[in-house]
């Protein structure tokens, strides 16, 4: 049945201004009216340049949203400033967007983390969780895991899931605060409760591997499972591992390709090299060694240095892709530089022996030396076999480049 707000538009139109917000809120919702945005952004204005704080901000989401008025940052940021300035906490949080984003103003962090830390002291929840974030971060502060820990942990308190999350992985981490698996365990299981996949998935973690927890892989599975059907990639990727292995779970390698597939139109590396797997080893399905081999090149092409490997072992074997030692090498060096042993063994091979590459055993002893990080007996007794057609000078030039490359990895995974 209709609502009747004909005293109520009286009301309004007199001036009152609960009666303008009151009614703004009734055609913004459609509570026993038609949703009439325009309606609701009129009665919003009527109030706002009445100087109601709440209506100005509420007339600035209007603004930001495009709804019952032109989409317009700048009308936005001049409401919410309004507004934020008679200590309205949702408006300083919504001015502290702006700024970060540069919507309707230029970006700036400083200013974001000032009207942040406002909304923060005033008890704002998703502004605790920004301020958090910013410290964590360093943007537009200096860089203060504890007072980031502070600020995840009192949103954590007031129910926000994503802090809950934050506060987890900083317990886990032992960072701005002692290391505190148990607390992680329990952030991470409130929010997973109130349904966040990306705790969800966390959960899942402890529980397959015991952290806080006594190890559980049936429950392990159930966590996975929850993430994974909400399209968090990591935990659809995991599920299919589940699958695969049996654990938790009947061994089911139909149900892990499904998964793996998911994952993989997420664009998710390691799922294509999985399914690589599963049709090189006929496993539930045809082998299919062609198929496999295109899903290690997608793989490869995404980055994962083990489908770099896997694939430029196949290019050098001619398995399922037309024999190329060239492309074998280039592939096999790009899997070493991520610092994969297997690969930096493999390129040094192709390097000392010529093979899809000009021969150069400086390089292939740089290469072997990294490689020989595990202190392999065999690995160890290649690379004297290299040295010895080395110089002293060279090999301390060998060294000199090995150690680079070290480096340049190291930064590499930093920048991941």
């Amino acid at each position: 049945m209709p609502l009747d707000i004909s005293q109520l538009i009286s009301e309004a139109g007199t001036g009152d201004h609960d009666a303008q917000l009151q009614l703004a809120d009734i055609y913004e919702s459609g509570f026993g009216v038609p949703v009439d945005f325009g309606q609701a952004a009129y009665w919003y204005r009527k109030a706002a340049e009445a100087g109601s704080g709440k209506a100005q901000n509420l007339l600035g989401k209007l603004f930001i949203k495009g709804r019952g008025v032109p989409q317009d940052y700048s009308q936005a940021f001049h409401w919410f400033s309004l507004s934020a300035k008679q200590n309205d906490d949702a408006a300083q949080a919504n001015l502290a967007w702006c700024f970060q984003r540069g919507l309707g103003i230029e970006k700036n962090y400083s200013k974001a983390f000032e009207w942040y830390l406002k909304a923060a002291e005033n008890g704002h929840a998703s502004s605790r969780y920004n301020l958090a974030y910013m410290y964590a971060q360093g943007h537009g502060t200096d860089k203060n895991y504890e007072e980031a820990f502070k600020w995840y942990s009192r949103a954590a308190r007031q129910g926000h899931v994503k802090a809950k999350l934050n506060a987890g992985l900083m317990c886990m981490n032992g960072q701005g605060t002692d290391e505190d698996v148990k607390q992680a365990f329990e952030w991470y299981q409130e929010a997973a409760m109130r349904g966040y996949d990306k705790a969800q998935y966390n959960l899942g973690l402890m529980y397959a591997g015991g952290h806080a927890v006594e190890q559980n892989e049936e429950q392990a599975y159930e966590w996975h499972k929850k993430s994974a059907k909400q399209g968090y990639v990591k935990a659809q990727f995991n599920l299919g591992l589940l699958y695969m292995h049996g654990l938790g779970v009947e061994q089911d390698y139909a149900r892990a390709a499904k998964w793996f597939h998911k994952a993989a139109d997420q664009n998710y590396a390691k799922a294509n090299y999985q399914l690589g797997k599963i049709h090189m080893e006929g496993l539930g399905v045809p082998a299919d060694i062609t198929k496999a081999a295109r899903l290690h090149q997608l793989a490869a092409e995404a980055g994962y240095a083990k489908a770099q490997y896997r694939f430029g072992r196949l290019c050098s074997k001619g398995l399922g892709v037309h024999r190329d030692e060239r492309t074998a090498y280039n592939w096999l060096r790009e899997a070493a530089k991520q610092g994969y042993e297997k690969a930096q063994y493999a390129t040094a091979i192709h390097l000392a022996k010529g093979i899809g590459v000009t021969k150069d055993y400086i390089k292939a002893y740089a290469w072997m030396t990294l490689a020989n990080q595990s202190q392999n007996p065999h690995i160890k007794e290649l690379l004297l076999k290299i040295g010895s057609k080395l110089t002293d000078v060279q090999i301390i030039e060998a060294k000199t480049l090995a150690d680079k490359w070290q480096i340049d990895k190291y930064k590499l995974n930093i920048a991941t």
